[in-house]
């Protein structure tokens, strides 16, 4: 995989003083990326797919007193660089200027980013298609055991990231990834894991396989339940949704700028319930974090939701200066429409276990995932979604049958102001959350399915 072409310092450095050189602004920022990313896709126990694709992108951010220009290229040549550059500076010249643009960060103003041990793992780079294939035997024999099918995929990647900009700040960055989605699929019924990790060697894909063909076989001939509110425990992967939705629409500085966000006009109010603390924090061991943003200033971990009280959002360069707040190194790469956004969600744990939680629901309901989840109220976080690959009626505390699907709308502030969370941690996608048991949770319907 990765190799040389993503590893070599010296290689990207190259590539962004050139960029930094060709430019005649008043200031440039160079951005390079490199991707090696590979995907083996499963269904009706086989593989059907095997994708492995290599990406090398340039991004360069022109600045000619307050007018911007951004410009990228795949072309890291002398004379695709030269290009990009000087439509990255010719953009700038024809743009409107920004007044509130505060300048690029300077190498004092990035700070010193935080070290993260383990980010990079040669095993999960150099990984082969035969291992993700081994993987999905793995995971096919547990299927075809319990009379089911699979699919879903397994994953692997690498990445390096380097920024430089004409005052001095210089970064790098190498990590790798990988992770598995499985759908147990049987005849009116289907299941779900899910396993992500910085090493493929950490990743148990039998175990994960004999997780998703429970849900399968235990939710068989699924019974429909009446709409209404219900008592649900939400395990990760449906939870990890909620807080995708929140992040996206309220925990960022351009949001909270605007009002549009349930945060604005409430920092240091109780929101959510006192058992709530929810904080973006990139240097946690479960996550997939990088320690500086897209601007190449250090990360820093920011505490967005303490105790059920509105603590702060998320900032860039930007929006600190705009509201005279300390920048938190949460930048996207320019041109960016959405702000600054926290990509490392942390909901911190509770005290029990989730069998524990489950047990102590008289009558309610087990939510394996939620998909097709779509906003209704962005200042409410008033969602509308479906549920997904098994849901489970609970009943004096033991889970006991199906379910037919249902569709949902419900708050997410306000699911999380009557909630218990679990001890168990688990990564689901770039979140880290426990489940979470919810009280009157709302169904609006049901489905045939």
């Amino acid at each position: 995989m990765l190799g040389e072409l993503t590893t070599d310092r010296a290689e990207h450095d190259a590539i962004l003083d050139q960029a930094l050189g060709r430019s005649k602004a008043d200031e440039t920022e160079a951005l390079l990326s490199v991707s090696d990313s590979a995907l083996t896709r499963f269904t009706h126990n086989s593989v059907h797919e095997n994708v492995s694709e290599l990406n090398r992108s340039l991004n360069v951010r022109a600045v000619i007193g307050k007018r911007i220009g951004v410009a990228s290229t795949d072309r890291l040549d002398a004379d695709g660089i030269a290009d990009v550059v000087d439509r990255a500076v010719e953009i700038a010249r024809l743009s409107r200027e920004d007044g509130d643009f505060p300048g690029l960060p300077t190498s004092e103003a990035a700070g010193a980013t935080t070290d993260l041990a383990g980010a990079y793992d040669a095993a999960t780079a150099a990984l082969s298609a035969d291992a993700r294939a081994d993987a999905v035997a793995s995971i096919t024999r547990v299927m075809m055991n319990n009379g089911l099918h699979a699919a879903g995929y397994v994953a692997s990647r690498a990445d390096a990231l380097s920024i430089a900009n004409s005052h001095g700040v210089r970064r790098y960055f190498t990590s790798t990834d990988a992770g598995v989605n499985i759908k147990a699929i049987g005849d009116d019924s289907s299941g779900y894991a899910e396993g992500f990790s910085r090493r493929f060697a950490d990743l148990d894909f039998d175990a994960l396989a004999r997780r998703a063909a429970k849900k399968a076989v235990e939710s068989a001939n699924p019974k429909g339940l009446e709409p209404g509110k219900y008592t649900v425990v939400m395990e990760p992967p449906a939870f990890h949704e909620f807080l995708g939705y929140l992040s996206w629409i309220g925990f960022g500085a351009q949001a909270f700028e605007e009002g549009s966000s349930f945060m604005a006009g409430h920092i240091g109010e109780k929101i959510m319930g006192a058992n709530v603390t929810i904080r973006d924090d990139f240097t946690h061991p479960l996550g997939d974090g990088i320690p500086f943003d897209f601007e190449g200033v250090a990360r820093q971990p920011v505490t967005l939701i303490q105790d059920g009280f509105a603590a702060d959002v998320v900032f860039d360069s930007y929006y600190a200066a705009k509201l005279k707040h300390e920048n938190t190194g949460h930048a996207l790469p320019a041109p960016n429409s959405e702000g600054p956004m926290p990509l490392n969600i942390v909901v911190d744990p509770g005290t029990k276990s989730v069998d524990e939680l489950i047990s102590s629901v008289d009558r309610g309901v087990l939510v394996s995932r939620t998909w097709y989840i779509r906003l209704v109220d962005q200042k409410k976080t008033l969602i509308t979604g479906m549920t997904r690959d098994g849901l489970f009626l609970i009943e004096r505390g033991k889970v006991i049958r199906g379910l037919k699907n249902m569709r949902f709308n419900e708050s997410i502030v306000g699911a999380l102001g009557r909630c218990e969370l679990a001890r168990e941690l688990a990564r689901s996608n770039g979140h880290v959350l426990p489940a979470v048991k919810i009280e009157d949770f709302h169904f609006t319907s049901g489905t045939e399915f």
